[in-house]
């Protein structure tokens, strides 16, 4: 099989059969003699001999090739949850270099191209588009003669903002993606964030939340960011029910406000874990007989998953399932733009 072929099945593969129509027309690479030829009744992979067909008939390999690889990056935004992303942000300004911003993906896709030119072999290919107000890009770096998925690496920039959400890499190639991404907007490098997750919106609101609005453009472009959340959350039950009477209203009225002054009114950034590396003294001593304390610090791993983290946390105060006022490495992860954490003793001045 082919490289097209190789590319366009693994499209194939990601989509659900009822996108399958909408996405081949919004391609735009068949025309409408062609296009009415395609039966999407019939099985995706009948369909998939019929595109391919299509293309290979074209007898334009290099065309075929980019739009096969645009096509990709399509479904990677339809199915943009089906990745983890990874956020990164730009580091030390090179002195005397200006800064560049893009906002137009044909610019930016030259301008990246250019820069993987200089660190890849030419067969290296560049994809941009724009969606919901992020510039979208595929960077296929290939490391061979077929194509394989690991090849691909997908990133999602906001124009103006000196972040990234970054899906996964070669260790490889880490070195000179960093740099080519650093030198087209006049930096030195990009460093992690130390927040990851599969919805790429809320990752952006919290990078943002941490970095604040001067490394997300001008105030008036900052109000109108996509990924900014302005959707209340749902009601409590004590306060939708107004003939609902508790035994404890004062207190658990107590403890609404204190969340609500902790996490806001609005609904909480999508985080599907939060992690925590603990580094602290044993503090269960008194439990264990002959307890023989060398002092080294008492070292595990905690992890909190699910579909919604931050919100879970909140539900379990707010039901009284967790103690109040919460441990400020939960109440700040808002602010810290992080859901890696290493939680350590304090040191005895």
């Amino acid at each position: 099989m082919g490289f097209i072929a190789d590319v366009l099945k693994s499209c194939f593969s990601r989509l659900k059969v009822a996108d399958l129509e909408q996405l081949i027309r919004q391609w735009g690479y068949l025309n409408n003699d062609e296009l009415s030829q395609l039966d999407f009744s019939k099985s995706k992979l009948c369909v998939f001999r019929d595109v391919l067909s299509f293309c290979e008939d074209k007898k334009r390999h290099k065309e075929a090739l980019r739009k096969v690889n645009d096509l990709d990056l399509m479904c990677t935004v339809k199915n943009s949850t089906k990745k983890k992303w990874t956020m990164y942000k730009l580091q030390d300004k090179k002195s005397g270099s200006k800064e560049n911003w893009y906002s137009d993906p044909e610019k930016f896709k030259r301008k990246l191209q250019q820069q993987v030119d200089l660190y890849f072999d030419s067969a290296a290919s560049v994809s941009v588009t724009l969606q919901d107000g992020a510039l979208w890009c595929r960077l296929y770096l290939p490391s061979g003669n077929h194509f394989m998925t690991a090849n691909a690496v997908y990133l999602i920039h906001y124009p103006n903002s000196h972040c990234f959400a970054i899906s996964a890499f070669k260790v490889s190639v880490q070195n000179f993606l960093f740099q080519c991404l650093s030198n087209l907007f006049g930096y030195h490098t990009l460093t992690s964030m130390n927040l990851s997750g599969l919805q790429y919106k809320s990752l952006f609101q919290l990078a943002f939340n941490k970095l604040g609005e001067t490394s997300f453009g001008k105030l008036s472009d900052v109000q109108s960011l996509p990924f900014i959340s302005r959707r209340k959350r749902k009601a409590e039950e004590i306060e939708r029910e107004p003939n609902l009477r508790s035994e404890d209203v004062a207190m658990k009225r107590h403890r609404s406000l204190s969340l609500e002054a902790a996490f806001g009114e609005y609904q909480q950034p999508v985080l599907e874990s939060l992690r925590f590396k603990v580094e602290a003294k044993f503090m269960g001593k008194k439990n264990i007989e002959n307890f023989q304390d060398n002092g080294e610090p008492f070292r595990c791993c905690v992890k909190f998953e699910g579909p919604s983290v931050l919100d879970g946390v909140r539900n379990l105060a707010s039901c009284g399932l967790a103690n109040e006022p919460l441990p400020k490495h939960l109440l700040r992860v808002n602010s810290l733009g992080t859901n890696n954490f290493v939680l350590k003793s304090k040191e005895k001045s």
